[in-house]
């Protein structure tokens, strides 16, 4: 039988382009840290240096996030590419970006207009607009007018001391509609998980001052904007001492020709800061691979099936530094929120070595560690439950740390009005410690929340926490408390002297 021409059956070619109805499943996977982290992914990949978060409130809810850049900007051709989905690209080594869907993904998974404002240089001023019904319909894009641009940039660009940049803007968001005391507390909890997310992401580029990145709110009934918080570099292997001699050591796993350097570290047994923590939990649940992509945090803690996580490995950490080698071994979400390996590679990570300990030997020696610390570890007492007003990243050092009374309800603080000559009141059947409102600004400098003062909340709680563990307070409890009193507020009254130059 004569073979047929295999093209012989086609009756035409036609281009389909892709449905729109896919924006839907945009971003599925992202919590707004991450999001927001893909966003400032843009910056970092347009040679950003600095960067600013902005939390936008108007008729006392959160409605829209803004994000300013100072990096390079883009012109009109850059400007269409940065809105079409899933656009194929040459990326230069170093950028972040992989897929051409991370600034619609991260958007549309939390709002339903994206925005972005931008300028190159001393260039022309561009702007796009996607609305999530149109891009459902039939993906068009809304071409911005210049001169609205100019208008629209000029505040944002003022923030930054800048001239060009690019400014994303996030509106018709899905934001809890929380107003008053929820909202200040909503607020709080989402820029310490920004805090949080986004100084372990890109710890190493704003250790080295190459990335600052601030996060503030900006009130438009007010017209004002808050006191910018800078995000802190918090390195998951920034300990002051190594729990054991020689380590962190080097092993080196063989795929194919390619050679992947494993930087193995055993963390010391009595770390207990951010650095160990990660987003205020156990450090034990943080174990495994971290993984680097030009010096960007991919992944956190995980063995992706090399071995299994036990809490025996709390203390084995294992850095990943150059991506290149792995690469072509792993498939990666868009959302850069998980890694999978592939078997091979996991094959050759299980026999990784260097001259005199293999990967085995050294996932052996960071449990014999763990056990050692612990046969010298003394239990610590348990605290009462730290409740509101007291900010919730402390809350979550104070869970850390210490275990909590059971069967105890929580101790408020809170600034009420009090005489002076009075520091504070504690109210053992209302479970709250008052603090003199009169002294509030001193500590807070004028920017009050149901969560300031943390420093001095802190240390109030500390101090007063374990008078609220028993069923009664005797005389001794109640004198303790009056010389409380005596002394913190004859230090308030010698502070004010100090600031009005009063004391020497």
């Amino acid at each position: 039988m004569a073979r047929t021409n295999k093209h012989s059956d086609v009756l035409e070619r036609k281009i389909l382009e892709p449905d729109p109805g896919l924006v839907k499943s945009l971003g599925a996977h992202h919590s707004l840290p991450t999001a927001i982290a893909d966003l400032v992914d843009n910056s970092v990949d347009a040679k950003a240096t600095r960067v600013l978060i902005v939390f936008e409130i108007e008729n006392q809810s959160a409605t829209g996030l803004t994000i300013v850049d100072n990096g390079r900007g883009m012109n009109a051709k850059q400007a269409d590419d940065a809105m079409r989905l899933g656009r194929q690209r040459k990326y230069e080594d170093d950028a972040q970006g992989h897929f051409g869907i991370g600034l619609k993904a991260a958007a549309f998974s939390h709002a339903d207009t994206l925005t972005v404002y931008t300028r190159p240089g001393s260039g022309s001023f561009h702007g796009r607009r996607l609305r999530r019904k149109d891009v459902q319909r039939d993906y068009s894009c809304e071409i911005l007018h210049p001169d609205a641009v100019e208008r629209d940039i000029a505040l944002w660009f003022e923030q930054l001391s800048t001239r060009s940049g690019t400014v994303i803007q996030l509106a018709d968001t899905r934001f809890p509609s929380f107003t008053g005391t929820k909202l200040d507390a909503w607020l709080n909890e989402m820029r310490a998980d920004l805090r949080m997310h986004l100084g372990l992401v890109y710890h190493r580029l704003i250790t080295r001052d190459q990335l600052r990145v601030e996060i503030v709110t900006f009130d438009h009934d007010l017209g004002e904007s808050g006191v910018p918080e800078d995000v802190p570099s918090i390195d998951p292997f920034d300990f002051a001492a190594s729990a054991v001699n020689g380590y962190p050591k080097t092993l080196i796993a063989k795929l194919d020709n390619t050679e992947i350097e494993l930087a193995c570290h055993i963390v010391p047994p009595k770390a207990s800061g951010p650095e160990y923590r990660l987003y205020g939990k156990d450090g034990a649940q943080h174990q495994g691979f971290y993984i680097y992509r030009n010096d960007r945090l991919l992944q956190v803690g995980g063995w992706n099936h090399v071995t299994t996580a036990d809490k025996s490995l709390a203390l084995a950490r294992v850095a990943i530094d150059d991506f290149a080698s792995i690469q072509p071994y792993v498939q990666m979400t868009p959302e850069k929120n998980a890694i999978r390996f592939r078997p091979e590679l996991q094959s050759a990570l299980m026999t990784a070595r260097s001259r005199s300990v293999s990967f085995d030997a050294y996932l052996a020696r960071s449990a014999e560690v763990l056990v050692e610390s612990r046969k010298r570890k003394h239990a610590r007492k348990p605290v009462v439950e730290p409740g509101r007003g007291i900010h919730h990243e402390v809350r979550r050092a104070i869970h850390a740390e210490a275990p909590v009374r059971k069967n105890v309800d929580p101790v408020e603080i809170r600034w009420r009005p009090m005489a002076s000559g009075r520091f504070m009141e504690l109210d053992r059947h209302g479970r709250t410690v008052n603090l003199n409102r009169r002294y509030r600004d001193l500590f807070t400098s004028g920017t009050n929340g149901i969560s300031d003062a943390p420093l001095l909340k802190s240390l109030v709680y500390l101090l007063t926490e374990d008078h609220f563990a028993g069923e009664r307070w005797g005389p001794r409890d109640k004198d303790l408390i009056e010389l409380w009193n005596t002394v913190l507020d004859t230090a308030i009254q010698t502070e004010l002297d100090y600031r009005q130059g009063r004391s020497q």
